[in-house]
């Protein structure tokens, strides 16, 4: 992604509030009261430098970035990117995404993003765990379990967020299991939190294949990312008879027409690192993951995947957007156009942060549930949402993303009046 798209990407997202919200006419419904800038306006952006030691003795300085977007429904919620594309503008976006996301399956919750810019995966381990301690400690103020809770995101996960607890409980002198969600289990982490996103999307996708009349079993799917969301994705599909035809990593791209296994594709990318040379997978363009033919398309990587350059030619009939922001507003019309049911990230990947949430409701109480329990609470939340937003999209003849959109922004907009007007 350039630098350009980056810098644009939260003013695409204000747009489509903005779009979205129109239908609402707020500020007829609240006069003088400013929703639509309150709304789109973050409360606080946090911009910093790192300092990092390196183990030649070198020191090497890195951007670092927290945005808390939006509190009306609860503390600040979201995940932490450390990748060399992170900018403050991509993290506005996130977390603005992320108050909408909670808000649309009822969590109260609000929005938080944050990260390094940082090639993290070129560091060694020492490295990396002194710089997320230096990043947490630099955060010590600005976050807590009433606060701001910050969680997983891309290059990031249990191992991180523990080395963040662990320096919050130096700096502090006490534990606060609640002030981070993620974490291992042995730290106050919580059962179905590694698979939620993913699993969470095919709760959603499955139930758009149910009212589209699409029967999963023999079905065809692509997934675009073969990290955490994608490989639970497969995963989840799989399990519901759908074969998986096609998937890519940032590095390598394969497609077997007549279907690859998913658990050996799975222990294959965690063994090696990566998808490249796994037994009878043809390599291919990235593009071609997108375009593949297929029943369910899963989207798992960055932003801006889909564009109005490929969306003319993908074949999928159900998208789920496992990833935040993965297309363009002109890919978004195109497929509207085709008439490709379309499950909005802010929709389609929340299982991640309700889980979060349990994770967070646990802590606080310290007591565990199991497994099943956490994936049919988090399953029963999913469901909710989704039918909330299709029925409204049916009502109303217009997309899901807008239904969506539209209850996200009546609950947020309800709960800022409620608070009063200052």
């Amino acid at each position: 992604m350039t630098n350009q798209n980056q810098n644009s990407l939260f003013d695409r997202a204000k747009g489509l509030l903005l779009r979205y919200a129109e239908p609402l006419d707020l500020e007829r419904r609240y006069p003088k009261r400013s929703v639509l800038k309150r709304l789109t306006t973050p409360d606080k952006s946090i911009m910093y430098r790192l300092s990092l030691q390196m183990d030649d003795g070198s020191i090497q300085v890195f951007d670092a970035y927290r945005v808390q977007f939006n509190d009306d429904l609860g503390p600040y919620k979201g995940g932490l990117r450390f990748h060399p594309q992170v900018t403050l503008a991509e993290v506005t976006a996130l977390a603005f995404w992320m108050y909408l996301k909670t808000a649309l399956v009822d969590i109260h919750f609000g929005g938080g993003k944050g990260g390094i810019a940082v090639d993290y995966k070129s560091l060694s381990l020492s490295e990396k765990e002194r710089l997320t301690k230096r990043y947490a400690i630099m955060l010590a103020n600005d976050v807590g379990e009433n606060t701001d809770i910050p969680a997983p995101d891309v290059n990031t996960g249990s191992r991180e967020m523990a080395w963040m607890l662990d320096a919050w409980r130096m700096t502090s002198g006490k534990y606060n299991h609640g002030m981070i969600t993620g974490k291992p289990l042995d730290l106050g982490g919580s059962l179905g939190r590694a698979e939620a996103t993913g699993h969470g999307c095919v709760i959603t996708m499955l139930e758009a294949a149910r009212d589209a009349g699409i029967d999963p079993r023999g079905s065809r799917t692509s997934i675009q990312g073969f990290g955490n969301a994608g490989q639970y994705a497969a995963r989840e599909l799989a399990r519901a008879g759908s074969k998986i035809v096609a998937a890519s990593d940032s590095h390598t791209a394969i497609i077997n027409d007549t279907g690859f296994d998913a658990e050996a594709l799975i222990e294959f990318k965690v063994r090696t690192g990566g998808l490249a040379g796994f037994p009878g997978g043809r390599v291919v363009a990235h593009n071609d993951i997108l375009t593949a033919k297929c029943d369910f398309l899963v989207p798992a990587a960055l932003e801006d995947s889909i564009t109005e350059s490929n969306a003319s030619d993908i074949k999928a009939r159900i998208i789920g957007e496992a990833a935040n922001g993965p297309m363009t507003q002109g890919a978004m019309q195109i497929l509207t156009d085709k008439k490709v049911v379309v499950i909005p990230d802010i929709l389609a990947n929340s299982g991640g942060v309700t889980v979060s949430y349990f994770e967070w409701v646990q802590n606080r109480q310290e007591y565990y549930w199991t497994r099943d329990e956490v994936i049919q609470k988090m399953r029963e939340k999913l469901v909710k949402a989704y039918r909330q937003v299709a029925d409204r999209a049916k009502d109303r003849k217009i997309t899901l993303r807008q239904a969506a959109y539209e209850i996200s922004i009546e609950r947020v907009a309800a709960a800022l009046m409620e608070r009063g007007v200052q």
